[in-house]
């Protein structure tokens, strides 16, 4: 029985972080009893990972051979992160995302090509919502200038901008190469519980929010 292969950062993991700010994946308990297609599931995701390595994996993964009908696809978190410590050091310099957005789309896609042309049907999937204030938060707990990076930004909310910029990026591949895309923003925007769903840390979401990010996942796979 060939498997549904997944590839992304740590929401997939399902990542949660403690009082401490200790990091545990979750995403066994989250697969444990769920009678979906996301029970046979070959998790890649990798904590901190990015759209490049994501690439470079797929195709260690490839070349090695899978034995996959689907391949979910998760991501650009990280990529439209900063690197807030050199933000903070100098607010006034031009400091660009860890993946420029040019770079995200052509990785992005040539993951997905390089998938098909095995044979394999990728999957890509928006992303959940962040909070802006609680990450700002979370940067600066550290010891970096929050008086800096908010110098730099100009308005705290260019944070979850960028995030958002970088998720309609990936509809705009789906659509354009005709993939399919659960769309999991758009499922989360509207909850009444939103800010219950995010983490202290402001990017990772709790465990009710993994509960319906993996929720959203399953019913997707399954209607592919």
């Amino acid at each position: 029985m060939s498997a549904i292969y997944v590839y992304g950062d740590s929401l997939l993991k399902a990542t949660t972080p403690d009082d401490d700010f200790r990091y545990h994946f979750r995403w066994q308990e989250l697969l444990a009893g769920r009678e979906t297609a996301l029970s046979a599931v070959v998790n890649r995701a990798k904590m901190g990972a990015t759209v490049q390595k994501g690439e470079a994996l797929v195709r260690h993964d490839l070349q090695r051979g899978i034995d996959a009908k689907l391949a979910l696809v998760g991501y650009g978190g990280n990529d439209s992160d900063f690197d807030w410590t050199a933000i903070a050091a100098n607010p006034e310099d031009t400091h660009l995302p860890r993946t420029p957005l040019p770079q995200f789309l052509q990785t992005l896609e040539s993951i997905t090509q390089s998938l098909l042309a095995q044979q394999v049907q990728p999957v890509l999937m928006t992303l959940p919502p962040i909070d802006a204030e609680r990450y700002l938060d979370f940067i600066c707990r550290s010891g970096r200038s929050r008086e800096n990076i908010v110098y730099w930004l100009g308005d705290v909310q260019r944070i979850y901008h960028y995030q958002e910029m970088y998720s309609a990026a990936i509809t705009r591949c789906a659509w354009q190469h005709h993939l399919p895309l659960i769309d999991v923003r758009s499922a989360f925007l509207p909850e009444r519980d939103l800010p219950d769903m995010i983490a202290a840390d402001g990017i990772h979401l709790t465990m009710a929010g993994y509960e319906r990010l993996f929720e959203l996942l399953s019913a997707g796979v399954q209607s592919i």
